[in-house]
């Protein structure tokens, strides 16, 4: 099979990245590369679902490994984990030397799934600020995504599935596979049911994951997780703490200690990242203002620096995506001679300031919640599906039914132009179309 057939059949099949970004499978893979990683590291606490998907569809992951080294001419693969999930490792040993590839284990701290950390501890090389890492030579791409690669190209399955975990406030945490689109309330309904009364569900992960309470919300291809909280959890707060309320506290209470900029992973990576220095320009306007901005133009909005390391409970992440919204508006950027400047070595205690998930759990008020959510196998059929038609990076994809009309189960209901970025929207169940709106068709199964 040619190149050209093969990423066709990836970009038909609507994969898109699984871990969270939701960036089109097929454009990452049109390019030659040296290094394949597996990204099965899990970076946010609490989730399992990659390790799970890796449990359950271990066959596909490598056969998916194979299609990426046949596309990009990768001649070296790696599979990167953590510590806790050692037994995976163990369990695949033996394939993964059948095939020439190799394990990574990285230590249980956070946030040790970041593809610039992986990309550096795997090949001691670092991709340039605001790059990518195809300019080192790598592809990197969830273990999820891979395994879906290989139901695309093999058997021409589209993505209608989602893995995901269940945890927090509910009878037993347990990670399962849903129909894409199924509602956040029926997918609760499979970890037993909700223990609190007004929860607030963070999507997507503790750190770097979304707050909502809307609990009929839906499932897209880039979710990993719900987490169940009570409304009055500290987490709960900080994640619906409104712009006005976080400006104003750190107006008046910053004292520029500096520890949010050298616990910054980016920071101690050698980034142009310092997140103090952002939170000076509260107190400025003009050009000032913008020039201080230009601390979080490569902020990976981790978080650590508001939940871990602030003392004075600030909110230097959400300043950080404040002021790159801004450089976003004006078009400003560093120039090549400033990052020539600004680009460091690696800190040289950068080891001894990596985050232990245990200290995660502790500052965060999460240690009740650390439960095993494994793998159920139990068949969900909703009875409605509600399926986003911008879930991935690119254009929006575009209706090809109508309402009223009958759809079945992997059928195209959405698409994008071959010649813009993005993926075609399959139904995940049999059934009618009863709206589309809101960038999002809803089908009821009949």
């Amino acid at each position: 099979m040619e190149k050209s057939e093969i990423l066709e059949k990836i970009r038909r099949a609507g994969v898109i990245g699984a871990g969270g970004a939701g960036f089109p499978t097929y454009k990452k893979l049109d390019a030659r590369v040296e290094h394949i990683i597996a990204n099965g590291a899990e970076c946010e606490p609490l989730l399992y679902k990659d390790r799970e998907t890796m449990l359950r569809e271990g066959e596909y992951l490598f056969r998916g490994l194979k299609i990426m080294q046949q596309i990009t001419g990768a001649s070296r693969v790696t599979i990167a984990l953590k510590e806790k999930n050692r037994d995976v490792a163990d369990r695949y040993q033996t394939t993964a030397q059948k095939y020439g590839y190799e394990f990574f284990i990285y230590e249980d701290v956070y946030p040790a799934g970041d593809e610039y950390v992986l990309v550096y501890e795997i090949t001691g090389k670092r991709i340039p600020p605001g790059g990518i890492p195809l300019q080192v030579g790598c592809v990197v791409d969830n273990v999820e995504t891979i395994v879906n690669i290989a139901r695309a190209v093999d058997e021409d399955k589209p993505v209608v599935d989602k893995f995901l975990t269940v945890t927090g406030e509910v009878q037993k945490p347990v990670t399962v596979k849903v129909p894409v689109g199924t509602s956040f309330m029926e997918c609760i309904d499979l970890a037993g049911g909700l223990t609190v009364a007004n929860p607030l569900i963070l999507t997507g992960g503790v750190m770097m994951g979304g707050a909502e309470t809307d609990l009929n919300k839906p499932v897209s291809k880039t979710l990993g997780g719900l987490i169940v909280l009570p409304s009055d959890h500290y987490l709960a707060k900080r994640k619906t703490t409104p712009r006005e309320t976080y400006t104003r506290i750190g107006h008046g209470q910053c004292d520029q200690c500096t520890l949010c900029t050298e616990m910054c992973p980016r920071y101690i990576l050698g980034y142009p990242v310092e997140p103090h220095k952002v939170m000076r320009n509260l107190l400025m306007t003009g050009e000032a203002k913008e020039r201080a901005s230009l601390w979080a133009q490569y902020c990976c909005e981790c978080n650590v620096c508001t939940m871990i390391s602030c003392p004075e409970g600030l909110d230097p992440k959400n300043m950080c995506a404040d002021a790159k919204q801004l450089l976003r508006e004006r078009g400003l950027s560093r120039t090549e001679e400033e990052l020539k400047l600004l680009f460091r070595d690696v800190h040289p205690v950068r080891e001894g300031r990596e985050v232990p998930i245990s200290t995660v759990y502790r500052r965060l008020g999460l240690k009740s919640y650390d439960r095993a959510a494994r793998y159920q196998e139990i068949v969900l059929k909703p009875e409605r599906v509600v399926l986003p038609l911008n879930s991935h990076i690119g254009a929006p994809a575009k209706p090809t039914v109508k309402v009223g009309e009958q759809v079945k189960r992997g059928q195209i209901i959405a698409d994008v132009s071959p010649d813009r970025l993005g993926c075609p929207v399959h139904a995940s169940i049999d059934g009618r179309v009863v709206s589309i709106e809101n960038n999002a068709i809803a089908i009821e199964r009949s």
